[in-house]
């Protein structure tokens, strides 16, 4: 499986290697048609562009979202420490004053 890093390098050398080709056919059309082919490279281009900025924000997103969940495992186990700990020290002071009562009578 490929890193972010590298998916993001892929698929920018893909965009542009498609570009790159579909600019040499146009060289290969007649000069009337290559004005129409033209116009459509520059939208497929600028496809290309937006789909390349939607992928860095999704990857973004996804690298705060695991972030995020690290943090919430993290803050769970300190969490379920704290309660193992307070039911322990609960236990410990509801012996302590069981004896206390116990002494008094």
């Amino acid at each position: 499986m490929q890193s972010s890093a590298q998916s993001s390098q892929t698929s920018k050398s893909s965009c542009a290697e498609f570009l790159a080709v579909l600019a040499q056919f146009a060289e290969l059309l007649p000069s009337d048609a290559q004005i129409s082919f033209q116009q459509t490279l520059e939208k497929l281009t600028q496809f290309c562009e937006k789909a390349e900025q939607r992928r860095e924000r999704d990857e973004q997103t996804l690298r705060f979202i695991q972030f995020a969940l690290e943090n919430l495992r993290i803050d769970a186990k300190y969490l379920a420490f704290d309660l193992e700990a307070t039911r322990r020290e609960n236990a410990r002071l509801n012996q302590l004053l069981e004896t206390f009562l116990n002494n008094e009578r």
